[in-house]
């Protein structure tokens, strides 16, 4: 059987750099992540020569793009080149002896105040995709918008950053974002979270090289939320309460947010219990490299006794070093039956 073999492609600034990095490249690292933080790509590379503090000095606002390409891995694996997005770079660590240059990339924008500057604005009678347009082309960036409309009537960005005021908004509705290749992509995590296992990861596939841990948080699960907001029209205070079905509602999470109506108190006190649940059993599993599993996917966990069932990627890890491609996957039980 032939070799195995993963590599990474670099293309920077526009152009093939892929011999270049390939040649000094002595291990990497790619995070794929499916909300709330951006992903990454580390590469890790001899400095000899001392070219990468000289011709080749990475300048503040260059950008690369990156793929893996998997050559001779099994059917069961997946073979192919997978597409890890467009990058900034990020940071340099420069290190000796031997020489060495640890490059870094990242999918948050770092060339304007996406991320570092603190605002304060107010948006009245909206909707949510248009904030997040708004926020999206002061970033240089797209938006990717696949959820149902949320029309808002007032809402303030208080002391917040462009993508920190992103993210909490998003979160408050059950939205997720994900930053890749130049876009802000936002989706519905329970609509993804009711969709069908796209594969099956079975215990005997960690063969003796894999590993996994199981958590599973019992102390700080609720079953029910109540949520008390104001009336938009009539200034009341009202109260929105639900119990998980098939439970007695004994442990009770209480919100005190701003919601516009009724619906939207329902969505945010959904969203927040959903998010509780999701926290309470979670998977890392680290096994041998492949192009198969990527953030968002949902797949069946099979072979772990009670535990089995369908799980959500949150994270998965792409590393290859001395010469070993290797994986790691963390994930959560679904939660999308209410």
């Amino acid at each position: 059987m032939d070799t195995m073999i993963s590599k990474i492609l670099i293309e920077y600034n526009g152009i093939d750099a892929t011999e270049i990095i390939a040649n000094d490249c002595d291990s990497y690292t790619w995070v794929d992540n499916a909300n709330g933080k951006a992903d990454t790509v580390t590469l890790n590379m001899r400095n000899a020569e001392m070219k990468w503090l000289n011709g080749y000095y990475p300048e503040n606002e260059d950008t690369f793009k990156a793929w893996l390409q998997l050559s001779n891995w099994s059917k069961d694996y997946r073979e192919g080149k997978i597409y890890c997005g467009c990058f900034m770079v990020d940071s340099l660590k420069y290190s000796g002896f031997p020489n060495t240059v640890s490059l870094s990339g990242i999918s948050t924008p770092t060339n304007n105040n996406f991320n570092v500057k603190q605002k304060n604005r107010t948006w009245s009678k909206t909707t949510l995709r248009t904030i997040l347009t708004d926020i999206a082309r002061e970033a240089g960036i797209t938006l990717s918008y696949n959820a149902e409309e949320i029309s808002i009537d007032s809402i303030n960005q208080s002391g917040k950053t462009d993508l920190s005021f992103a993210y909490s908004v998003c979160s408050e509705y059950g939205l997720a974002v994900k930053l890749y290749n130049n876009k802000i992509v936002v989706y519905d995590q329970t609509e993804y979270e009711k969709a069908s296992a796209k594969y099956d990861i079975n215990i005997k596939e960690l063969g003796g090289s894999g590993s996994y841990v199981i958590n599973k948080a019992v102390t700080t699960v609720y079953d029910s939320v109540k949520i008390q907001y104001t009336d938009g029209t009539k200034g009341d205070t009202l109260t929105y309460e639900y119990i998980v079905p098939g439970t007695m509602g004994k442990r009770q999470m209480f919100l005190s947010s701003k919601a516009e109506s009724y619906s939207d108190a329902e969505k945010k006190a959904k969203a927040a219990l959903r998010e509780n649940i999701r926290k309470s059993v979670s998977i890392t599993l680290k096994m041998t490299g492949s192009a198969k599993y990527l953030a968002t996917d949902c797949f069946n966990l099979v072979g772990f006794g009670k535990m089995d069932g369908k799980y959500f990627i949150d994270t998965v890890t792409h590393s290859k070093s001395g010469g070993k491609y290797t994986i790691s996957i963390t994930a959560h039980k679904t939660v999308s039956d209410f």
